[in-house]
């Protein structure tokens, strides 16, 4: 059963989409401009108990609001425990996953955005994947900024500047209480920051786990045990979820060939490359690719 916030949520031109355990509505953008400041998506969800997105990296930057309910946030070594009136950032290609709770499952709105001013404004605000978590007692008119963002869902010029407007209002809100930022940074947190910053710089260039250990100048074997105690996982789980990710978002986004993403993700060999992308999704990347086409993904070159 959906709260109150859905009762008066508003619809223009959105679709209601639902996947698997979560009833979402969703409105995204293509537009891809070098600006100040661009919404890319926006929405709200109503989910149902344990429903969890990731392990997954994203390419744009997102903040997630709860409305009401809890959950968990997964990013690097932390787990955060989150409820109503909490948020979180997620940073372009960073690992992240969140689940909604048991007991009570969450309903949360979310922004996507990008732009050349956005790391300046959110050091502003104080978030960062080192403090991703903030707390805001205003959520009736977050709520209504996303609201009327889904409503202002044409592509015309005005409509565009309604949006971005809407955008800078909402950042308004979380910079009414900016966070203060820790300087102390863990020497162990500060190895896993600069291997994570070196896979995403060097995912393509089939680099492998003792090249990342090598530009950190430590050992294979700390690299695995800093991984397994911040990340819960391998370096190398780490760098095949990346690449697929991103191997993901080529089939979905470009008609490029498979050989093609494979060498662009790092895979030199378009066998193992499938192989490891069935694995992955269990399915082969030209069977993947033909359900983003069913769905309507749009694929350009």
């Amino acid at each position: 059963m959906l709260s109150n916030f859905d009762k008066y949520f508003i619809i223009v031109k959105e679709m209601e989409v639902i996947y698997g355990m979560e009833q979402a509505q969703v409105l995204t953008f293509l537009n891809n401009e070098n600006r100040d400041l661009l919404l890319q998506f926006c929405g709200y969800s109503t989910t149902e108990p344990l429903h969890s997105f990731g392990p997954v990296v994203r390419p744009h930057y997102i903040i997630h609001f709860i409305l009401n309910g809890k959950g968990i946030f997964q990013i690097r070594e932390k787990t955060y425990h989150l409820e109503t009136g909490q948020g979180f950032l997620i940073e372009p290609d960073e690992l992240t996953f969140y689940q909604s709770d048991a007991q009570e499952p969450w309903e949360y709105l979310w922004i996507g955005f990008n732009g050349k001013m956005i790391p300046e404004f959110l050091k502003q605000i104080g978030l960062s994947s080192a403090h991703p978590i903030f707390h805001c007692d205003k959520k009736k008119e977050l709520y209504w900024l996303v609201n009327d963002m889904l409503v202002h869902s044409k592509s015309n010029f005005s409509s565009d500047l309604r949006r971005t407007g809407l955008l800078y209002e909402f950042l308004s809100i979380l910079a009414l209480n900016p966070l203060e930022s820790d300087q102390q940074v863990d020497s162990e947190y500060m190895y896993i920051n600069q291997a994570i910053e070196y896979i995403k710089n060097n995912y393509w260039d089939g680099i492998h786990i003792y090249d990342i250990a090598k530009y950190l100048c430590i050992d294979r074997s700390y690299l695995y045990l800093l991984f397994h105690k911040y990340l819960k996982q391998s370096p190398q789980d780490y760098l095949a979820t990346f690449r697929l990710t991103k191997a993901s978002e080529l089939l979905s986004t470009t008609t490029l060939s498979i050989e093609s993403i494979s060498n662009s993700c790092g895979y030199g060999d378009p066998t193992t490359f499938s192989k490891a992308f069935k694995r992955w999704k269990s399915m082969s990347p030209s069977k993947y690719r033909k359900q983003k086409r069913a769905s309507g993904t749009v694929l350009s070159n």
